[in-house]
C-alpha cells in the first residue's frame, strides 16, 4: 500500500509536469506564429504602400502647353503619362484609396469604388506603374500581390500638343480583412489586378496572405500646406474624414492590425489588450492577441521626389 501510494504520487507529479510543459510549448508556439504573421502582414503592406504613385516622375527641361490656344503651364513634362495621372501636373490620381468600413465590393474598378457602411476593418488600395527599363532588362512580366501577370495598358496618343506615352504596366493591389469561407478564421486578404483588362473590374478572386488577422485600422498623414512633397504632415485622419482632393495630399500611412493566436484555450484567462484605437478590450475567448503597427512614408511624395 505504501509503495502504491508513493507510485501514485510520483505518477501524478510527472503527469502534472508533462501537462504544464505541453501547455507552455503550445503557448510559445502560438505566440511565435502570431508574431510571424503580424510582421509578415505589415511588411507586405508596407512594401506596396511605399511604391504608391510611382510611374509619373517629372523631367526638368521640357514644358507643355494647355488645351487653350496660346496658354502655357510652367510645369515639367511627365516622363511617363498614365491613365491615372493628371496630365497637367503629373500627380498620381487614385494612387491610394481607403475605406473606413471596408469595400462594398472589392472587385469594383478604382474609379467607381464604393465603401461599405459599418465599423468593420479598414481597407485600402495602392496603384503604381512598373519601371519599363526593369522589364526590358529582365524580360519578365510584372505581377500583382498574388503573383498573377498584369495586362499591358495601351499607349496614350498625343492630345492637344501634349506628347503621348508608351504602353505601361499598372499594378493595383487591395488589402482588407475578412473571414475565410472555409475555416471561418479572420485573415488578411489581397486582391490584385492580374489578368484584368485595364479600366475594368478585377477578375481574379481575393486570396489570404496572412492568417488570424482580426482587425485593421489605417490612418493617413496629410500634407495640407504647400505641395505633398514638402512632407509637412499636418494631421492623421481616417478614410471617412478625407475631403475632396485629400487623397493626393497623403504622404504617409499608419497601419495597425490585431492578430490572434491560431488556437483557443492558450491563455489561462480571457486576455485584456488595447486595440488599434487604444481602447481596452477583453477578449471573448482564451486566445493570445497582439497589436502590430507601423508608419510608412510614400516614397514618390517624399522630400527629394521629383
Amino acid at each position: 500500500m505504501i509503495a502504491l501510494t508513493i507510485g501514485m504520487v510520483i505518477l501524478i507529479a510527472i503527469s502534472s509536469l508533462f501537462i504544464g510543459n505541453r501547455q507552455t510549448f503550445r503557448s510559445t508556439d502560438d505566440k511565435t506564429r502570431l508574431d510571424e504573421e503580424g510582421r509578415l502582414a505589415l511588411s507586405l503592406m508596407a512594401f506596396h504602400v511605399r511604391m504608391a504613385g510611382y510611374g509619373t516622375m517629372m523631367t526638368s527641361d521640357e514644358k507643355y502647353t494647355s488645351e487653350a490656344p496660346g496658354a502655357t503651364y510652367n510645369q515639367a513634362l511627365p516622363a511617363t503619362y498614365t491613365n491615372y495621372a493628371d496630365r497637367k501636373t503629373g500627380t498620381a490620381v487614385n494612387a491610394i484609396r481607403g475605406c473606413a468600413g471596408g469595400f462594398a465590393d472589392s472587385a469594383t474598378d478604382a474609379t467607381a469604388l464604393v465603401c461599405a457602411a459599418g465599423t468593420t476593418s479598414d481597407s485600402f488600395l495602392v496603384r503604381y506603374v512598373v519601371d519599363q527599363n526593369i522589364i526590358a532588362a529582365g524580360a519578365a512580366l510584372p505581377t500583382d500581390c498574388l503573383g498573377a501577370n498584369v495586362i499591358l495598358s495601351p499607349a496614350i496618343p498625343e492630345q492637344n500638343g501634349r506628347p503621348g506615352s508608351a504602353a505601361y504596366y499598372l499594378i493595383e493591389n487591395r488589402f482588407f480583412v475578412q473571414n475565410n469561407a472555409t475555416t471561418g478564421a479572420p485573415e488578411l486578404y489581397c486582391r490584385g489586378n492580374g489578368n484584368t483588362p485595364p479600366g475594368t473590374n478585377l477578375v481574379n478572386p481575393a486570396q489570404p496572405v496572412a492568417e488570424n488577422v482580426e482587425n485593421m485600422k489605417v490612418t493617413y498623414g496629410l500634407s495640407t500646406t504647400g505641395s505633398a512633397t514638402t512632407q509637412n504632415i499636418n494631421k492623421y485622419v481616417t478614410a471617412d474624414l478625407m475631403g475632396p482632393g485629400d487623397w493626393e495630399k497623403v504622404v504617409s500611412m499608419r497601419i495597425c492590425i490585431v492578430v490572434r493566436s491560431a488556437n483557443d484555450n492558450v491563455a489561462t484567462a480571457k486576455q485584456a489588450y488595447r486595440d488599434c484605437n487604444d481602447n481596452q478590450v477583453v477578449a471573448t475567448d482564451r486566445r493570445l492577441r497582439s497589436v502590430f503597427s507601423t508608419t510608412v512614408a510614400i516614397r514618390s511624395r517624399s522630400v527629394g521626389a521629383t
